[in-house]
C-alpha cells in the first residue's frame, strides 16, 4: 500500500512541475517579443522632466506638486535652460479659452510638425494632460498639449 501512495504523490509532482514549467515557458516566450521604442522612451521622458521637475513648470512652494504646474515659469527662456534635447518640441497651454505655444528644441524640427504623417522620415509624439494651473495663487483647470519631433 505505500508503494500506491507513493507512486501516487510522484504523478501528482510531475504534473504539478509540469504546469509550472508550462507557466514559466509561456511568460518567457510573451517576454522575449516585447520591443522598447527608443523614441517613446526619450519622448516620455522629456515630458516627464518638463512637468514634473521644479527646474521647468511643476509648482512648488514646500514640496513639488504632481499635476500643478506654475504659470510663471511657462516661457521659453524657463524651457530652455531645463531642456537641452536634440528634437523638437512644441508645448501648447490652454486655459480659460486662452492658448500659449512655446516651441524649443531643433529650429530646423520645429516647423516640420504638419509632416508628421510621414513616417519613415519622422517620429513624433503628440501627448495631452489635463493639469491644474498655478498663476498668481489662483488655481486654473489648463490643458497641456506636448508635441516631440525627432527625425528617423
Amino acid at each position: 500500500m505505500d508503494l500506491a501512495k507513493e507512486s501516487v504523490y510522484w504523478i501528482f509532482r510531475i504534473i504539478l512541475i509540469g504546469v509550472v514549467l508550462v507557466f514559466v515557458i509561456l511568460i518567457v516566450g510573451s517576454l522575449t517579443g516585447y520591443k522598447i521604442d527608443i523614441n517613446e522612451v526619450e519622448s516620455y521622458v522629456i515630458r516627464n522632466k518638463i512637468i514634473l521637475d521644479e527646474d521647468c513648470l511643476a509648482y512648488n512652494n514646500y514640496r513639488t506638486k504632481l499635476g500643478i504646474i506654475d504659470k510663471s515659469k511657462f516661457n521659453e527662456d524657463n524651457l530652455k535652460g531645463c531642456i537641452n534635447t536634440d528634437k523638437g518640441i512644441i508645448i501648447n497651454l490652454t486655459y480659460n479659452q486662452e492658448s500659449e505655444v512655446i516651441s524649443f528644441g531643433d529650429e530646423n524640427l520645429i516647423d516640420k510638425l504638419e509632416f508628421c504623417f510621414d513616417e519613415e522620415t519622422f517620429v513624433c509624439i503628440k501627448k495631452e494632460y489635463n493639469l491644474i494651473l498655478i498663476d498668481n495663487l489662483k488655481e486654473t483647470p489648463a490643458k497641456l498639449i506636448i508635441n516631440t519631433i525627432k527625425l528617423t
